[in-house]
């Protein structure tokens, strides 16, 4: 079973630049390449887009070559799946097909290796291809298995990877034991159908109208 854990990354300042250049370096590389195939007469395809990706931008931007080259390689197959989603909805007849979209600095920001070879988790520590230094992560992986991809956002500042994992020791559905309903009520704070009575928390109600005055003044 393929299944993905989110995790908070807590970079370094030094990482934390490297991340960013890798952002900025897939959402470059995909801007380009849509802008080329954009143009009157050039079609898409994706054999096309990686012949223009090494024998033009690669050439015109070697800083590309500063992170991991799947970072830029694999905004090709981020862009071919935007463009088949385009054709399949013009085949389907839909009035707003949705053509591909420019990206824009700071929205979104992700890129992804999807090659096992280019990162690994050990621990609470995450490795990727061209970086020096392992990044601190703010918890282990929760399942065991063969990681497959490794997807980094950065989300108002922070950043998260996203580990795919193909697992085994991941059950969904919920232990066989008995059910128990539960009533929230006003006095206590709830009844279990079992009888058991669970109490308010008085303090938290006093607290709350001294929060709310305070807040006033």
């Amino acid at each position: 079973m393929l299944i993905a854990h989110k995790i908070e990354l807590r970079p370094t300042p030094e990482q934390a630049t490297y991340l960013n250049q890798a952002c900025g370096a897939r959402r470059h590389c995909y801007n380009h390449l849509l802008e080329h195939f954009s143009q009157p007469g050039v079609k898409w395809s994706k054999a096309a887009a990686y012949q223009h990706y090494m024998t033009v931008l690669r050439v015109q931007f070697p800083w590309y070559s500063e992170v991991s080259s799947r970072v830029t390689r694999n905004a090709i197959d981020d862009l071919d799946a935007a463009f088949k989603g385009f054709f399949r909805r013009v085949k389907a007849g839909s009035k707003t097909p949705g053509y591909p979209q420019f990206k824009k600095k700071d929205v979104n920001d992700s890129f992804a290796l999807r090659e096992p070879a280019k990162f690994d988790v050990d621990g609470r520590t995450l490795r990727i291809e061209k970086l020096p230094t392992r990044i601190a992560m703010r918890q282990p992986l929760r399942f065991t298995g063969q990681t497959k991809q490794a997807t980094i956002s950065k989300r108002a500042g922070r950043f998260y990877v996203s580990i795919l994992v193909d697992t085994e020791d991941y059950n969904p559905h919920a232990p066989d034991q008995p059910s128990v309903g539960v009533d929230f009520g006003i006095k206590d704070l709830a009844t279990l159908s079992t009888g058991e009575v669970i109490p308010a928390n008085p303090a938290l109600k006093k607290n709350l109208k001294r929060l709310q005055r305070r807040q006033r003044t």
